[in-house]
């Protein structure tokens, strides 16, 4: 025994380079090769990673590693920290270094170029990672030759193409990780010979078919010793013994297919594989019923993600679990309408998800004794039952707690201070808000909208001064005047206070917080002036919502220094004055997208990733559906919901709001002309002065507003006619203009005449269809505006016709009336 573990051992030295045993050896005692220094400074010159050191020996520049006696370099190592700064197409350059045996290349933009057929000549590779380069093409079936192969990462590109039947065949493989691309077909049947496998990731694919069995691992036996193989420049040893008679894939402890297209049943040889640890198959259309049949053997399990997926998973009330998980993900599964008890056997969770359940059970008392180490709790969308408990539990960390969208009631009672996020909105929780004193200040996120709460605002918020990044209390019946200790929340980015009954005016406190992009106190009784600190001192501003207050006096020129706002809304108040002219400066309603780049505060700290944590996009798209958040490269940006006055109605936007730039001012008591400045806003999706006092010609280049789809401008004293440039509005759904003085003939041609009479209704002098009031002789169709630019809306076209006209009728005029006069 003991020389078969000293032959392990040397073994293991060998393969990692070192080829003496208990002697040291100078890492400098053979410099790298000419040819290979050339090879590697002929990337430099694309990359320029290794600047100011190319006199060195190039067995010494970073990520570079030789052989210590034949110099040749078999470890090459390169890195993009930041987003594709290192870019060019270098990977045809590697097969000029034909000793290497690992290969890391990590978000090296490689600019869509395939993968190499040159790269088969690498026969040493030992572990190949490729991710993250933008590769583009098929897996190229030269890459066959890379017998010795025990790690292989192609993952985070944009290869195609279905998943090569060659790779089963690469019995050597201990990891294999093509995830995030955009493969298509079915898994290869030939990966039941992939016996060592420890990892398989084939996540975020197009694939299709059912998931495979694993059963058939079993009938091959091969006995293989120590074998080292580096991962993400580490080295790991995997000691294999004789496989067992047992069935299933002995080595296999990741399995992660999530987020493509497969469908059909769960196999129930997944329950063989006893040595799993890890299991996602979130989002691949599962159908059926997974039950005991799948777990019983799992021993080892501790992460499960069954998300996103049509099966019923019915586990019986006696099953004999051995496996303790520490994440358990069943968002959106068909658990219900019973409380899931198999849970009772889980006591070391970390992380549990059973949200959108179809639970209408009452909660248990034992599940809220939790885990100490809880990290992330979500039971929302739901239809739970029953009064929350004072939750004893004292936790290791600061877990977020998502109870949202259920039938909870009764008074909220925490004592437990230590919460990273609480959301409890969406139920009938009454009584006072005095337990947020309790909260330690760790919280970052706060909901409690949509509830029954009462009384006054506690007057506590510094305790949460550091931390704290979104705070909504809307739709309750809370009263009283806000407090000015809100002025202490630095690190506020949201704040709902919606839908209440507040009053007093606006807390100048607020403008303490710098940081604020989303400000909705609609529907309260705010009175006074609009501050016009909000225009001085929050720079950062995306959404703005003043509605239905009792505010009054003139709108502050301050505001248009709100270069980032997207979204403005200060209708149904008593303000009066004119629209200031500058109102045509908010530069984010004129650009495209949405203009954000720094929006980086998470929904759930714990659920995307968040600030202490890797971003996950594919855990970001997964919830993207079900919270409020829009997931866009390395970012989770948190779009909550506002009231928009769409097309004629209130509606509530959710995911959606990132797209509307709106300005809505209607129903105050403004008066003045439209600024022409308004029509700058080429970006613009909603706008609304309704019910105001505003006079005068509409802006005749409202056409410029290319991106509207709706436009009320109703119960005003507008005058004149319909500017002829209302026909380049193509994306025009909802127009009214009725009860104004507007006169003359509706634009013909264009899809003015798709609306009904109850857009133009009370202009007594609008004529034309869809009215039945008729016109006098028709004017020239709008249509012949396309000879002219159309930025112009058709005015230089008018003005030349009538020129022309007149010019017309002079030179006609003497060539009649020249033949009359005496020569």
């Amino acid at each position: 025994m003991f020389v078969f573990v000293l032959l392990l051992l040397c073994i293991g030295h060998f393969i990692n380079g070192d080829h003496t045993f208990g002697v040291e050896v100078d890492a400098n005692l053979t410099a790298c090769h000419d040819k290979e220094r050339q090879t590697l400074l002929d990337i430099n010159s694309n990359l320029d990673v290794w600047r100011g050191k190319e006199s060195k020996d190039c067995c010494q520049w970073m990520g570079v590693t030789c052989d210590k006696y034949t110099g040749h370099v078999t470890q090459l190592e390169l890195y993009d920290s930041s987003k594709y700064s290192l870019s060019g197409n270098i990977i045809h350059l590697l097969s000029l270094l034909p000793q290497l045996q690992f290969l890391i290349l990590s978000k090296i933009d490689n600019q869509f170029h395939p993968i190499p057929n040159t790269l088969s000549s690498l026969s040493n590779l030992r572990s190949l990672k490729i991710s993250g380069a933008n590769l583009s093409g098929p897996i190229p079936h030269q890459l066959a030759s890379f017998s010795n192969l025990m790690y292989l990462d192609l993952s985070n590109n944009s290869l195609s193409g279905p998943i090569p039947a060659f790779l089963g065949y690469m019995t050597s493989l201990i990891r294999l990780d093509l995830s995030k691309n955009r493969l298509e077909g079915v898994i290869p049947k030939s990966f039941k010979n992939l016996l060592h496998l420890v990892e398989l990731d084939l996540s975020e694919n197009l694939l299709k078919g059912s998931v495979p069995h694993f059963a058939g691992c079993s009938f091959m036996k091969e006995a293989i010793s120590n074998s080292s193989y580096m991962y993400d420049g580490r080295y790991m040893s995997v000691l294999y013994s004789p496989v067992p008679d047992s069935p299933g894939c002995p080595s296999l402890h990741k399995l992660d297919l999530s987020r493509n297209w497969l469908t059909g049943n769960l196999p129930g040889s997944v329950g063989k594989l006893l040595n799993l640890e890890y299991l996602d198959v979130s989002s691949i259309s599962l159908e059926g019923v997974i039950s005991d049949v799948h777990f019983l053997n799992l021993t080892k399990l501790s992460y499960l993600d069954l998300s996103f997926n049509p099966f019923a998973l019915n586990l019986s009330s006696n099953i004999r679990i051995k496996f303790q998980l520490r994440t358990i993900k069943m968002q959106s599964c068909k658990l219900g309408p019973s409380f899931p008890m198999w849970i009772q056997t889980q006591r070391s969770f970390a992380y549990l998800d059973i949200s959108n359940a179809g639970i209408s059970d009452h909660v248990p008392g034992w599940f809220w004794d939790l885990p100490r180490r809880l990290k992330f709790l979500n039971i929302s969308s739901n239809e739970i039952k029953g009064t929350l408990p004072d939750i004893t539990s004292t936790f290791e960390y600061h877990p977020g707690l998502d109870l949202s969208n259920n039938q909870l009631e009764g008074m909220i009672s925490l004592s437990t201070p230590k919460l990273a996020t609480l959301n409890l909105s969406g139920n009938r929780f009454s009584g006072k808000l005095s337990f947020l004193c309790r909260i330690d200040n760790a919280l970052t996120f706060l909901d409690l909208s949509n509830n029954l709460l009462s009384g006054s605002l506690p007057d506590c918020w510094q305790r949460f001064r550091e931390k704290l990044m979104v705070l909504n209390l809307s739709n309750n019946s809370l009263s009283g005047e806000v407090p000015s200790s809100l002025g202490f929340l630095s690190q506020l980015q949201a704040l709902y206070l919606r839908k209440n009954a507040f009053v007093g005016e606006v807390p100048k406190s607020l403008s303490n917080c710098i940081k604020l992009r989303f400000v909705d106190l609609g529907e309260n009784k705010l009175s006074g002036n609009v501050p016009a600190w909000i225009g001085e001192t929050l720079s950062k501003l995306r959404v703005l919502v003043l509605r239905s207050n009792r505010l009054d006096g003139s709108l502050p020129a301050q505001l248009c220094y709100l270069n980032n706002l997207q979204f403005f809304d200060l209708s149904n108040n008593a303000l009066f004055g004119n629209i200031p002219r500058c109102f045509g400066n908010f530069k984010a309603m004129a650009r495209r997208g949405f203009q954000d780049a720094n929006m980086n505060h998470y929904y759930y700290s714990y659920m995307l990733g968040g600030p202490t944590q890797d971003f996950d996009l594919r855990r970001c798209y997964a919830f993207s559906s079900q919270y409020k958040i829009y997931c866009h490269d390395d970012k989770a940006v948190f779009i909550d919901n506002a009231l928009v006055a769409w097309k004629g109605t209130r509606r509530e936007f959710e995911r959606g709001l990132y797209l509307v730039k709106s300005i809505d001012i209607s129903s105050n008591k403004l008066y003045g002309k439209i600024p022409n400045e308004i029509t700058n806003l080429r970006e613009l999706v909603s706008l609304n002065f309704s019910n105001n006092k505003l006079h005068g010609e509409v802006p005749k280049h409202m056409g410029r507003l290319k991106s509207l789809e709706s436009l009320d401008l109703s119960r005003n004293e507008f005058s004149g006619n319909i500017p002829l440039s209302f026909s380049q509005l193509t994306l025009l759904s909802y127009l009214n203009l009725s009860k104004n003085k507007l006169s003359g003939r509706i634009p013909t041609g264009t899809q003015l005449q798709s609306f009904n009479n109850a857009s133009y209704i009370g202009n007594s002098q609008l004529c034309g269809p869809p009215l039945a009031q008729r016109c006098g002789p028709p004017s020239p169709p709008a249509t012949v505006v396309e000879t002219k630019n159309v930025e112009e809306d058709g005015d230089e076209f008018w003005k030349s016709y009538y020129m022309g006209m007149g010019v017309g009728f002079v030179v006609g005029f003497w060539g009649i009336c020249g033949t009359l006069l005496p020569v």
